[in-house]
């Protein structure tokens, strides 16, 4: 047999720029038929059940870190050794991190299957009437995990391979899915059980494309199915940090809901998680970036750490860039907006919340580039001791603002983490990179800052006719900073030479 040729791997900002697009079309596209599908949803199930898919989403969500680091580590050494041409060494470091993954994951699913009925009946404010449906449900997701866990390992090693055409195919297929056949399964019931069911069906067939992609890539893989033991101690030793934040990060991302249907009720997680869920997919844009930028910084920065770090704080530019005038927008007109999507009654109860967490997810946005730039030069000790800080404050916080403040205390505590923890990154990443860039960062963080405060102000403001001038005013002021003070000379020659282009 022919063994297929060695893969060496170019980074450049033409590569980098290519697969963030195929990363930006795998989250968006899905996006769409959210947005559209969505309030379908809410129809056939009704609020409460809706509420409970969305607590199922979550667990999926959670459980696809559940892999204790290993599934990103796995892409950061994979990419060094792709970097180096020494794929020989590639089917045991995939292997040995596969079984670790699964057996970790396998742990996950006895866990959730012990606590399931403590959750429905003692923790979650669901009504007596749903509770076994929902239990039922709970199984089914406990099966779930060694699937969802394993699959985030598999995808990672096509991203170190830097396959994002692939990854994206198959992730579109994935994400329409989780909207898609909860929809279809309306026409015949509206049973949670059997929505979650074929959820698992779809998310077995996803881990099977992506296994097949990654023996197409690299044959020695359906070969030489090996675990070493000499591998445990190097994975571990890089993925132990990542554990942390792996553990950590998904913990408050999603204590908000948790504690929503433990404190209120499930019906109030749907008013909160509906604007959560749609604001949030803004982040999509960073991701769609992080996710080509964590191979990258991971096989660059030995090689040329100048081209990292200058790497690193152009996403970060750029991100803000792309996030500020649609958070604004979002932010002023909250309210007319969940109005024309899913009705006043939605409207009333959500816009403060959708205002708060659209500010958030600006800060949110832009931390990040520096959290996989730490993680992605061999630093996620650093993002690791940040997160076990933070989490006591955030559940304290989180539990006493939904406890007298319900669902808007969540959004506003929501906030101020997503600020906190934009700021303790970027003090620890700066004394890397400011040292190799020349930029006035004192200005343009006045600049930011000045900017990031204007864009809270609509929520004070109830005047349509303001609320244009308003955003108008502040978007004109965006443009010329953004100009002036956040775009190199190269780049704005760039910019006018497209310009020029487009109108010849």
């Amino acid at each position: 047999m022919k063994e297929p040729e060695t893969i060496n791997i170019t980074y450049s900002g033409k590569l980098i720029a290519k697969n963030s697009l195929f990363n930006l079309l795998g989250y968006g596209i899905p996006i769409v038929f959210a947005l559209v599908i969505i309030p379908f949803l809410i129809k056939g199930l009704g609020t409460e059940r809706f509420g409970i898919l969305n607590l199922a989403w979550v667990i999926i969500g959670y459980f696809s870190f559940f892999d204790f680091g290993i599934g990103r580590a796995l892409t950061k050494i994979l990419a060094e050794k792709i970097g180096v041409n020494q794929d020989e060494e590639i089917p045991g470091i995939f292997w040995t991190s596969f079984y670790m993954m699964l057996a970790i994951s396998l742990v996950g699913t006895i866990i959730l299957l012990f606590f399931t009925p403590t959750f429905i009946y003692n923790v979650f404010k669901i009504s007596k009437a749903l509770q076994p449906e929902t239990l039922k449900t709970f199984y089914v997701l406990a099966l779930s995990i060694p699937v969802v866990t394993t699959t985030a390992g598999i995808r990672g090693a096509l991203e170190a391979y830097q396959k994002f055409g692939i990854i994206n195919v198959i992730r579109i297929f994935l994400g329409v899915s989780m909207f898609l056949v909860p929809l279809l399964c309306l026409i015949f019931t509206n049973s949670l059980f059997w929505i979650v069911f074929f959820l698992l069906v779809v998310r077995i067939i996803v881990w099977l494309l992506y296994l097949i992609q990654c023996f197409k890539l690299n044959q020695k893989l359906k070969s030489q199915l090996r675990f070493e033991k000499k591998l445990i101690k190097p994975i571990l030793k890089l993925s132990g940090w990542m554990t942390v934040s792996n553990i950590i990060v998904p913990l408050m991302v999603y204590l908000d809901r948790f504690l929503i249907g433990a404190l209120v009720s499930a019906t109030a997680i749907a008013y909160y998680a509906t604007p959560y869920e749609a604001v949030t997919k803004l982040l999509l844009v960073p991701g769609a970036l992080i996710g080509v930028l964590f191979p990258a910084f991971s096989a660059s920065y030995s090689n040329n750490p100048d081209f990292t770090k200058k790497l690193s704080f152009r996403a970060v530019k750029y991100i803000f860039i792309f996030l500020f005038p649609v958070v604004l927008l979002i932010i002023t007109f909250a309210h007319e907006g969940m109005g024309l999507w899913l009705g006043k009654k939605f409207a009333d109860h959500s816009t403060l919340i959708l205002q708060l967490l659209a500010a958030g997810v600006l800060f949110n946005g832009i931390a990040y580039i520096p959290f996989t730039f730490l993680q992605g030069i061999g630093r996620p000790d650093i993002t690791a001791i940040v997160n076990l800080i933070e989490l006591p404050f955030y559940c304290i916080g989180m539990w006493l603002a939904i406890k007298f403040y319900g669902i808007n205390g969540a959004a506003l505590v929501w906030l101020l983490r997503m600020l906190v923890d934009a700021l303790i990154l970027f003090l620890f990443s700066m004394k890397i990179i400011s040292a190799h860039l020349e930029f006035n960062f004192k200005m343009s963080y006045a600049y930011i800052l000045v900017l990031v405060s204007a864009s809270i102000l609509p929520i004070l403001i109830s005047s349509i006719s303001f609320k244009f001038v308003f955003v108008l005013v502040i978007l004109s002021a965006f443009l010329i900073i953004s100009w002036k003070y956040f775009l190199l000379e190269e780049e704005r020659m760039y910019l006018i030479s497209r310009i020029k282009i487009f109108n010849s």
